[in-house]
């Protein structure tokens, strides 16, 4: 009774899991899916390309050239830029020579300051001393703060010339590139007109006709008498045979003999084997070529030819198990 139960339980859990065993080997082994072939573009299209990509190139050799013209009349006279330079520099040249006037006013009006400590100076003079010294130090700080005002717009202007030259070489920079680029995609473009005309010109190889994925097998007849020992030689055959008769003795061991053939086949040569004979005489007869067989595997329906290996090792698993539950019950039982 424990052993029946022990055989249904194994039964049962190999009904389960065989079908699972056997789909998951079928996923595991599925070949994977061909990659889709990439579409050759045709000449026509490529023509098209290459002249695109040379009217292109011709823009960009253009745009340079008009921009390194642009360049060369900016440098040797940058207006509005260079004008508005030249007015700051003027207006900070005065500048600079106001506060030397005022500097040096400033420094005769604290000269005279040395007649205060006199005691024949008179008190109307003292004022006036002191009255031309403030205003010499007020103009003086004036003119330091005018040139100071002239000196950075100077500078400013000198920036803005100078970041306006940058910017127009720049742009003669990317030109520059631009032109690169589409000199590289022309001859891109060239190169692979050039290969797809080549590859036009080229002859297209005949396909070979096959039967199952086998050169196709050469019919014909062999006709000959011979004399001889031993096996058959294998004699190749292609599509078109030729006749031809051999002659040899045949005895208990044997005979050999090579022969021709006539007929029509396939493109690819047709391999023909004799078979070894016994007896004696001497005779004609006719061979038929046959086909060559291929080592076979699992149809194509997306598992491995391993799938079988699989399922079978599974079943062995699953009997072991069952072996081993039913001794454990067993000893069990006796232990009891």
């Amino acid at each position: 009774m424990k052993l029946r139960r022990a055989l249904v339980t194994a039964a049962m859990v190999a009904a389960v899991i065989s079908p699972s065993a056997v789909l998951s080997a079928s996923r595991a082994f599925a070949a994977p899916a061909p990659a889709p072939a990439a579409q050759t573009p045709s000449v026509a299209a490529l023509e098209q390309a290459a002249a695109e990509a040379a009217k292109a190139y011709d823009a960009a050799v253009a745009a340079e050239a008009a921009q390194q013209a642009k360049v060369n009349a900016f440098m040797a006279d940058s207006q509005p830029y260079l004008g508005k330079v030249e007015a700051v520099r003027a207006a900070a040249k005065q500048a600079a020579d106001a506060k030397a006037a005022a500097d040096k006013a400033l420094a005769a009006a604290q000269a005279e300051t040395a007649k205060l400590d006199d005691p024949t100076t008179s008190e109307d003079e003292r004022v006036a001393i002191l009255t031309r010294l403030h205003k010499a130090t007020e103009a003086a700080k004036a003119a330091a703060a005018a040139k100071t005002a002239a000196d950075t717009a100077l500078k400013a202007a000198g920036d803005a010339l100078d970041d306006a030259r940058v910017a127009e070489l720049r742009k003669l920079f990317q030109l520059g590139e631009a032109k690169k680029a589409a000199a590289t995609a022309k001859a891109d473009a060239d190169k692979a007109l050039a290969d797809a005309r080549v590859a036009a010109a080229r002859p297209t190889p005949t396909p070979t006709p096959t039967t199952g994925g086998e050169p196709a097998p050469a019919t014909g007849t062999d006709a000959g008498a011979g004399s001889g020992t031993g096996a058959v030689t294998p004699v190749a055959e292609t599509g078109t045979g030729v006749t031809g008769t051999s002659t040899g003795t045949s005895n208990d061991s044997g005979s050999t003999g090579t022969g021709g053939s006539t007929g029509t086949g396939g493109a690819a040569a047709a391999a023909k084997t004799g078979a070894t004979k016994t007896g004696t005489g001497t005779g004609t007869g006719t061979t038929a070529a046959g086909t060559t067989a291929t080592a076979g595997e699992l149809a194509e329906t997306g598992s491995n030819p391993a799938t079988p290996y699989l399922v079978l090792g599974a079943g062995l698993a699953i009997s072991l198990g069952a072996a081993a539950v039913h001794v454990s019950r067993r000893k069990a039982g006796q232990s009891a």
